[in-house]
């Protein structure tokens, strides 16, 4: 491993391979990406790769747009094929709070030119005969949302960033570091020490952690999400069906390769470990039968389990880090970090390069929480609105 870079990038994710990705593209000399197992093995091998743009804040939509134009230009820029589907996202509700929400969102995505209809619930049964919208008041529909290959677009990043100089070193844990009042600052890992001008901690839901090895807060938690996979199934379903969500049970179904995904994503406690409540299986399966009763023939195949990252106001921290010259936080994104990491990491990559964000991030500064106290969480927007 090299003894000095000019940027380290803590974290070999989704999150800090588009950084790195963006970063040598652009000219950045010396950047390293330090992964303390493989690369993409956190939450983002439990991502799905879903994308969408029904969002309750105009900045998420506009980090949606200009994310998925470069995941369906991926493989010009990167010989990689992400597998782009727009299979769509139905979000629904059967409260009225929860369906003027929606509302609410389907007038902010259209003011950001996006396509989202309001469906009845009659509307919904007739396009979609599959579910059962007993006791729904309505929805919405995008068809522009989708989903792509998680592992496709973290190898594009990847390669590319070797192939612009990055270097990119796996199973070298941060143990350590050491902050200077002028650069570099040294980083102590488990292969020897760096020294590095700037210091990105993209470390996922072990942001925090990461922070504390330099005595910095960064108010990320992580919280176990499992979603359960079918065996390959049809009976009477079609082959490419939207995502569709229950705000309201926060139930959500919807296809993985040739089977049925489902998961509900109901309040737990903040963990590393991946554990679930006991009747968390059948919960699921329960309400998954309620909705798509042809699902009693299926079986299920497998679970995929991960951790979300969430900050108290369940926005991320994407900013420098106050007090700290050099030291930067790009995490925290509850469960939106594959769709908005090739946009984050361009905006990343402006800012570490010193410029000014072409997107305006302010809000999502960590300065934030030293002004409004580090809150618990109240609000989980994932994978629900």
């Amino acid at each position: 491993m090299k003894a000095e870079a000019s940027i380290a990038i803590i974290g070999g994710g989704i999150i800090g391979a588009s950084i790195a990705y963006n970063l040598s593209k652009r000219g950045a000399e010396s950047v390293v990406v330090l992964e303390k197992s493989k690369f993409g093995a956190g939450s983002t091998s439990a991502s799905l790769g879903g994308y969408r743009h029904q969002f309750s804040n105009a900045l998420s939509i506009k980090l949606s747009k200009e994310s998925i134009k470069i995941i369906e230009n991926f493989k010009n820029l990167t010989d990689y094929d992400p597998l782009s589907t727009r299979d769509g996202y139905v979000f629904i509700a059967s409260m009225e709070g929860s369906l003027a929400q929606l509302n609410r969102n389907m007038e902010l995505a259209r003011s950001e030119n996006i396509p989202v209809e309001f469906l009845q619930a009659n509307e919904m049964q007739e396009r979609f005969p599959y579910y059962k919208f007993d006791g729904i008041l309505g929805g919405t529909y995008c068809a522009l949302d989708g989903h792509a290959s998680t592992l496709a677009v973290l190898q594009g990043f990847i390669s590319k960033s070797r192939e612009y100089g990055a270097e990119l070193y796996e199973n070298t844990e941060v143990t350590g570091i050491k902050k200077s009042s002028s650069p570099p600052m040294t980083i102590f890992t488990t292969r020897g020490e760096i020294r590095a001008k700037k210091i990105i901690i993209a470390s996922g839901a072990y942001s925090g952690l990461v922070g504390s090895l330099a005595g910095i807060n960064i108010p990320i938690k992580p919280y176990p999400r499992k979603i359960l996979i079918t065996h390959s199934f049809s009976n009477g379903i079609p082959p490419m069906i939207p995502l569709i969500i229950d705000v309201d049970s926060t139930l959500g179904m919807g296809r993985e390769g040739k089977g049925i995904l489902m998961a509900e994503n109901g309040p737990n406690v903040s963990s590393f470990e991946l554990v679930f409540p006991p009747d968390y299986d059948e919960r699921v399966v329960s309400l998954a039968l309620r909705r798509v009763p042809a699902l009693g023939n299926a079986s299920i195949s497998y679970a995929n389990a991960g951790l979300y990252e969430m900050t108290p106001d369940s926005n991320p921290i994407v900013s420098a880090i106050s007090g700290s010259s050099g030291l930067y936080c790009c995490a925290g994104f509850a469960g939106h970090g594959f769709m908005h990491a090739p946009i984050i990491g361009e905006l990343m990559a402006e800012m570490v390069s010193g410029e000014k964000p072409h997107l305006d991030i302010t809000g999502f500064d960590i300065r934030r929480f030293e002004e409004e106290g580090n809150r618990e969480v109240t609000k989980k927007e994932g994978l629900i609105i």
